[in-house]
């Protein structure tokens, strides 16, 4: 006779979720030093719901213990709405256009991917892991007045989750907390963007065990 001793396994799965992401963010503005205009601060704070996919891949110990690797493709909008606000003609050397013009700012948040560890209570299980995005401004600048860049921003991801099984598959229903570190963009005419960015996450994921 002989004994078969499980040895974990590894893990394929899709999921489904329904995100929203929040951010609070503030604008300081150096037109005043440059184009003759008066620098402000403007402060906002913008959200989204939008529904993503994304694809894991795990390795599951024979405790149940899982650590695994989780990417979403494509990109979601930060607002719901394009933030538009009026200001000063402003070019890098000076002034290059009479009265003010109008600017429109919109951010989105693509190739989000997180390493993440899930502990098990039982058919429940809590879950830790490392998050990085890339935050993408997307302006609508009528002159040369400045425009900020794209950066990468990593984060702390925290959740907690019922999985269900049969056979070779499994489920998972979870709810998942973002909190991204400080975004901080500096635009060509030195006007400068702090935010703060968090996404809550309702999710469920099919996966099979091979």
């Amino acid at each position: 006779m002989s004994a078969y001793a499980y040895a974990g396994s590894y893990n394929l799965g899709v999921s489904g979720s329904l995100i929203d992401v929040n951010a609070d963010g503030t604008e300081t503005t150096t037109a005043g030093d440059v184009g003759g205009g008066a620098a402000n601060t403007n402060s906002t704070s913008v959200d989204n719901q939008a529904i993503i996919a994304s694809i894991f891949a795990e390795y599951e110990m024979d405790g149940g213990i899982v650590f695994g690797f989780e990417h979403v493709p494509g990109s979601a909008d930060v607002s719901k709405n394009v933030r538009s606000r009026t200001e000063t003609a402003q070019g890098v050397s000076g002034t290059d256009a009479d009265g003010v013009v109008s600017r429109k700012a919109q951010a989105e948040v693509e190739n989000l991917n997180t390493l993440y560890v899930e502990y098990p209570i039982g058919s429940y299980y809590v879950r830790a892991g490392f998050t990085q995005v890339d935050v993408n401004t997307t302006e609508t600048v009528p002159t040369s007045s400045g425009t900020y860049g794209n950066t990468t921003l990593d984060g702390l991801n925290l959740g907690v989750g019922f999985k269900g099984s049969l056979g070779d598959y499994f489920t998972k229903l979870s709810v998942e907390y973002t909190d991204f570190e400080d975004l901080a963009l500096n635009s060509s005419t030195n006007n400068k963007i702090t935010a703060d960015l968090d996404v809550v996450d309702f999710k469920i994921a099919v996966g099979k065990r091979f």
